[in-house]
């Protein structure tokens, strides 16, 4: 079996119970194996106190191999059931390259997860993500 490199960028902060995720693709699934890995002790920090979102902001591409987006469904699936996330918000502005390809697989990988939304900015997906939160007492 091949591997790559990863391709594409991220970095990681804490906006209270809400992980932001800043992703500039294209990227692929070396790039997802390495930011989960990066996103875990977060992930497993918020857990243990709580339910919490997680926030990624795509800048760039969104385009990606299917098996990078297989993964990020297999992420999704686990951290809902065993780390209490509430939500997965994806931020992406009009231009960024492969928006309108994104929206059916973005519906696939979330299909049966938590509560999603595609959004345009920031503002409104962190409005999204505290209403989630406040639904869940926090």
């Amino acid at each position: 079996m091949l591997t790559f490199r990863p391709h594409g960028e991220f970095k990681l902060r804490l906006e209270g119970r809400v992980l932001v995720s800043e992703l500039v693709g294209p990227w692929n699934l070396e790039l997802v194996d390495t930011w989960m890995k990066a996103a875990h002790p977060f992930v497993k920090q918020l857990a243990a106190t709580g339910p919490h979102v997680h926030m990624t902001i795509v800048t760039g591409s969104l385009l990606c191999p299917p098996d990078a987006l297989d993964r990020l469904a297999d992420v999704i699936v686990y951290t809902t059931a065993k780390m209490q996330c509430v939500g997965n918000p994806v931020v992406a502005a009009a231009n960024v390259e492969g928006r309108a390809l994104f929206e059916p697989m973005y519906a696939r990988i979330y299909d049966g997860s938590p509560p999603r939304g595609l959004f345009l900015d920031y503002d409104s997906a962190m409005a999204w993500s505290l209403e989630r939160l406040a639904e869940k007492g926090y």
